[in-house]
């Protein structure tokens, strides 16, 4: 591993000298440049050379919040630390949805920074560059639901199959619900190794990571759940970051199956994804909890030409029509899948649709899902706009 270049930027002269001398007992560290104008920040991420920038203390999160929206994109490489007098659980929370590595308080304990710093090793191999520059580029395609029941992860099992049948690419199917992920199960699949093995192990090479992915008959790899939903508890932001990024190294496309709440791990991943399908169906809490999600999203500046909504059991007579859901969402609903007895026969048998009825209105419906996914020309330049959250 290269030694890691670092960008200080404080504008009182004193601190500035203290962090220097701080920083020159960290043989790990290589290049250090300095500044008192936080407007050098804009240029430092304007470039997105691999870095990691130091903030602060005199500097607040106020005086960079509106340059890290804009240039958020950047922190895939630049790992931003800010430096503070005084730690709250508001302020690392939001910390979290700027896409700061790390908050630490001022003067800065060895210990915590050295911590912090290894953190952030993995981002550079033996050049110096980071490793989602590697030359295989995936599409990362997240499935999220309002709420339980909607079908969520039938559809992300279904697409992730149809996309390998269609493409013939490297594919693996993540199963972000580290608490109850149902991904294994509605497969047919009772895993030796879950995603909490490899995560006691803390290796993410390629290799590593290939070893602990189950392979299913239709090609498509598994990264399952823990089985215990408490070791969930194990399995924290930072390494979720790690693992979307080495199964990215080594696939060509990535399909998260994801927990229907907002969580950390969740707003966190949302951030690193090319596209996000979002599921309900048809009943009020499910429309409520669209319509709020919707909204949120708008406000976190996540790219609207990036998600598309699936209404599932689209046919279903409840009496709530499907204009009148657009209506309420303030948009269109993208795909509507009807219902189908094909969808629980072939959870209860553990045999994907598109696999036992690949004929039916389901399957050619996700079909129709890869297409919009495919269709994106201008994904890897937009992919940085969704870091706005």
């Amino acid at each position: 591993m290269s030694k890691i270049p670092v960008v200080l930027i404080e504008k009182d002269e004193k601190k500035i000298n203290t962090l220097l001398n701080f920083l020159d007992s960290f043989p790990e560290i290589g290049k250090t440049r300095y500044s008192n104008d936080i407007l050098d920040l804009e240029t430092v991420l304007a470039k997105k050379d691999p870095a990691v920038a130091i903030i602060g203390p005199t500097y607040t999160i106020s005086d960079i919040e509106e340059i890290l929206k804009h240039y958020n994109s950047a922190l895939n490489k630049i790992r931003l630390i800010l430096l503070t007098s005084e730690i709250s659980e508001k302020l690392l929370k939001y910390a979290l949805r700027l896409n700061m590595h790390d908050v630490m308080e001022f003067p800065v304990q060895e210990k915590d920074f050295r911590d912090s710093l290894k953190r952030t090793s993995y981002l550079f191999d033996a050049k110096g560059t980071i490793f989602e520059n590697s030359d295989k580029q995936s599409k990362k395609i997240m499935f999220f639901s309002t709420k339980g029941g909607s079908g969520n992860t039938f559809l992300a099992i279904n697409f992730a199959i149809a996309i390998k049948q269609k493409t013939k690419s490297e594919v693996t199917l993540y199963d972000l619900n580290y608490q109850f992920g149902d991904v294994a199960l509605m497969m047919n699949i009772y895993p030796k190794n879950t995603i909490f093995d490899l995560v006691s192990i803390n290796k993410y090479d390629d290799e590593n990571l290939d070893v602990f992915l189950i392979r299913h008959s239709s090609g498509v790899k598994i990264l399952p759940a823990p089985i215990d939903p408490s070791q969930g508890d194990n399995i924290d932001v930072d390494i979720t970051n790690k693992v979307l990024h080495g199964l990215s190294r080594i696939n060509n496309y990535v399909v998260i199956d994801a927990p229907f709440s907002f969580s950390n791990t969740v707003i966190s991943t949302l951030r690193n994804i090319d596209y996000l399908f979002i599921t309900a169906t048809k009943d009020v809490p499910s429309v409520k909890n669209l319509k709020i999600c919707l909204q949120l999203l708008e406000r976190l500046s996540y790219p609207r030409e990036n998600i598309s909504v699936i209404l599932n059991r689209s046919d279903s007579k409840v009496d709530f029509e499907i204009d009148e859901i657009e209506k309420t969402i303030k948009r269109k609903i993208d795909f509507k899948i009807s219902s189908d007895r094909i969808v629980p026969i072939s959870i209860n048998k553990g045999i994907p649709a598109v696999i036992s009825a690949p004929r039916s209105i389901v399957t050619k419906n996700i079909i129709k899902m890869i297409d919009i996914v495919n269709a994106e020309p201008e994904i890897s330049k937009i992919r940085g706009a969704l870091n706005n959250i």
